[in-house]
């Protein structure tokens, strides 16, 4: 594969926490709740960027001293520059996750 047909990949940092909230370079769309057993809820924040609006980040925060966290780089419409933390990556709820994603980053 040549540098020009290689996948550009977005680095998901996994060692802390995420910023978007409190950057001028990314708009908070809106959020959504998922369960995860137990009585226990993720909240999940889309994120676009104010220079490229195809452009968007999803934050998960588990509500604990952790804080929101990075998992996926996303455009609308999709390419090839979109990116998901390796904990992601294979996750069951990932589609209807990725899917609620979408739908609010669709939005105009």
């Amino acid at each position: 594969m040549t540098d020009k047909t290689k996948p550009r990949r977005a680095l998901i940092p996994i060692d802390r926490r995420d910023d978007s909230a409190d950057s001028r370079d990314w708009l908070r769309l809106d959020e959504f709740y998922i369960g995860i057993g137990g009585g226990d809820r993720v909240r999940l924040t889309v994120f676009r960027s104010t220079t490229d609006p195809t452009l968007h980040r999803l934050v998960s925060d588990e509500m604990t001293s952790a804080g929101p966290r990075l998992i996926a780089v996303l455009t609308e419409p999709p390419s090839d520059i979109e990116n998901w933390h390796p904990a992601w990556e294979h996750d069951p709820m990932r589609p209807a996750v990725e899917a609620r994603a979408r739908t609010i980053a669709g939005r105009r």
